[in-house]
């Protein structure tokens, strides 16, 4: 292989030398800022936003009830889980939506399914080639740019859009004799050298949050949102971002306050709740949208987990919400209310809160919302959760 050929492929594999992209992102006309965060595995909505004044809550739940004293209440109905009290911050400033018994529009309890559905935004596992944050970007007016913080290029973000990846996965330690060096080598090659120059910028913008990160796991939230926040609040950053976490699948030892389930929520509203800090006066015009392909069963299994189900929990968070509420036409959770006698039912559509979230956001008419979730036209956007 030449020479030219192995960096050409180290610089356009998505990660570069150093794992990171390229930054020199377009002139963006529109001030808004919008981050979609997926956790994969599908996380137990009633374990999140627990509706601890629901009749049959106690029993449904048995040995996995909280406790009314654990938990964050924001209703006579609905509390939040211990480990997101962080996000109580968020609530007492009206900018938190608190979404439940929320679902994609295809039944299913596939991860695979479930997340190509959220992911593309149409109402069946197959059938588009594109996903629906990169349609997004296709009907913003203006220019406009999208990062994935991911080490892959996620299916929402896949299209005709050119869309940027950023990992903080390194390939051990980078002295800046060699950074020298290698400058030499990208320096003499004109397709290369703004690749390389961009990737030293990038370093310089989310090293901190990666000096951060050591000793701890890369693929922590708190580091990894942080990060997020020093590409996007820079004057040309990016219009959009997704990002995804994994590790929600809880079929065994779920746990209660401070268990497994509800460490990992308390470094999500860390995450996000740092996020915020960060942003700094770009927070104004930025939207962040929290969702999971599918809820989890209503009745604990015989492991202390939980199986998977239909629908779930999610957040919407940004100054640009109307005000702090629940936001959730609720079923209830009497055997007769149960969605097959097992899950929540579902009575949001995960896309009624996406169109609503994005037109807010992007000032954008109920058309290009459609537009972005092509076989949605039945479904209306929730478009008073957005002042």
């Amino acid at each position: 292989m030449h020479r030219r050929t192995f960096v050409r492929n180290m610089c356009l594999g998505g990660l570069a030398t150093f794992a990171l992209p390229r930054v020199t992102f377009a002139q963006v006309k529109q001030a808004g800022r919008f981050v979609f965060v997926l956790l994969r595995g599908g996380f137990d909505g009633l374990a999140a936003v627990v509706p601890y004044g629901d009749p049959d809550y106690r029993a449904l739940r048995g040995v996995m009830a909280f406790e009314d004293s654990d938990l964050v209440t924001l209703d006579d109905t609905f509390a939040l889980a211990p480990g997101l009290a962080p996000f109580r911050e968020l609530w007492e400033q009206q900018e938190l939506v608190v979404l439940h018994a929320m679902a994609i529009p295809y039944r299913t309890r596939s991860h695979f399914d479930g997340q190509a559905i959220l992911e593309t935004g149409i109402d069946r596992p197959m059938g588009s080639a594109d996903g629906w944050l990169n349609r997004l970007l296709q009907v913003m007016p203006g220019e406009r740019s999208g990062i994935a913080i991911a080490s892959g290029l996620p299916l929402s973000m896949t299209g005709p859009v050119e869309v940027r990846t950023w990992s903080p996965t390194q390939l051990g330690v980078v002295d800046d004799g060699y950074l020298d060096r290698l400058s030499v080598l990208y320096r003499s090659d004109r397709t290369l050298q703004g690749r390389f120059e961009a990737a030293i910028q990038q370093q310089a913008t989310v090293g901190e949050e990666l000096m951060a990160a050591q000793g701890a796991r890369r693929d922590g939230v708190a580091p990894l949102m942080g990060a997020t926040a020093r590409i996007l609040k820079q004057e040309t950053g990016p219009n959009i971002a997704a990002i995804e976490f994994s590790g929600w699948d809880t079929h065994a030892n779920q746990g209660l306050t401070g268990g497994a389930l509800d460490r990992l929520l308390g470094q999500l509203a860390e995450g996000l709740v740092s996020f915020r800090t960060e942003m700094g006066s770009a927070w104004t015009n930025t939207t962040v949208v929290v969702m999971t392909e599918f809820g989890r069963t209503a009745r604990p299994n015989g492991t202390r987990g939980t199986d998977h189900g239909t629908a779930g929990a999610g957040f919407l968070i940004g100054p640009k919400v109307a005000r702090s509420t629940v936001f959730a036409d609720w079923p209830g959770l009497s055997s007769a209310a149960l969605f097959e006698g097992r899950d929540v039912k579902p009575t949001l559509d995960t896309r009624a809160v996406l169109k609503a979230a994005i037109a807010g956001t992007f000032d954008l008419t109920p058309a290009q919302a459609d537009r972005v979730f092509p076989s949605s036209s039945a479904v209306p956007g929730a478009y008073d959760l957005m002042g």
